[in-house]
């Protein structure tokens, strides 16, 4: 029955509890200017309103953005509608678009914000009333610099928790690659062969650097410049330049440990 009374609502695009990603957001932003914590929203009346952006990590690491969207109750009752959107849109973009969900006949309506939650108390016209809560993550640190050019240096010192992901393509569902498996294919022309799918390896990847903005990456954990693993990448700041650089002919956009040259495999650069 349960089952059934979910399929409904699904159908029907309503909910009746917070998104199951609201336990790890990242932080908030667009958060409307006039509206304070503890206090009903009673106007303009019949108008619908941005109250918050929720901003997030699914689990193929693409940032996006919960808005959520509050009509203010007037003739008829309230309404809480939420779009989920990429990070670089702006949520009153689809202010009067239709939602992903929308849950309806609310009465009042009052948030409040912490510093690592956000609460939203709803009273709906039923007189049943409900608690809803997005929890923050602590604030990012950015780890010192290091030797490393793999997913390693794309994460914090502290987890950073994902979005549960809807479908996972490539490997099997609870299975991993392997590691040293390829999981993201550059071709020595720089062209993409094979869409990344380094979100399934299990300890993370390193890249390979080939002389192009981004080279080929493979599963694992692997420090950069370090005797028989991959040369680390300059950037494109210190290049002056942003043509791709040929190994053979041209091996400066790739660096080694002190005591190591950098060794061309093709226009792989490798540390010996």
């Amino acid at each position: 029955m349960m089952i059934f009374i979910y399929f409904i609502l699904t159908s029907l695009n309503v909910f009746s509890a917070e998104p199951a990603h609201w336990s790890h957001l990242l932080d908030i932003s667009e958060q409307h200017e006039f509206y304070t914590s503890n206090e009903p929203i009673v106007k303009p009346t019949n108008s619908w309103q941005t109250l918050f952006a929720f901003n997030y990590i699914d689990q193929r690491f693409h940032r996006l953005k919960d808005c959520v969207f509050y009509k203010v109750p007037g003739m008829d009752p309230g309404e809480l509608k939420i779009k989920t959107i990429s990070a670089m849109e702006k949520c009153d973009t689809y202010l009067l678009k239709e939602g992903d969900s929308l849950l309806k006949n609310i009465k009042i309506f009052q948030f409040s914000v912490a510093e690592n939650k956000v609460t939203f108390d709803m009273t709906f016209s039923d007189f049943r009333s409900e608690k809803w809560e997005a929890f923050l993550q602590k604030k990012y640190t950015r780890p010192e610099p290091s030797m490393h050019l793999s997913s390693a240096e794309f994460k914090s010192p502290k987890i950073i928790f994902l979005a549960a992901s809807e479908k996972m393509e490539g490997a099997k569902s609870g299975e991993f690659l392997k590691e040293n498996t390829l999981c993201h294919d550059i071709n020595e022309d720089c062209a993409e062969v094979k869409a990344s799918i380094c979100d399934q390896c299990s300890k993370g990847w390193y890249e390979v650097p080939n002389g192009c903005a981004s080279g080929p990456k493979y599963c694992g954990t692997l420090s950069c410049g370090q005797k028989n693993g991959p040369a680390c990448r300059r950037g494109m700041v210190w290049q002056k330049t942003d043509e791709a650089f040929d190994c053979v002919t041209n091996s400066t956009f790739a660096y080694c440990a002190e005591g190591l040259t950098v060794y061309c495999e093709g226009k792989k650069a490798y540390c010996r």
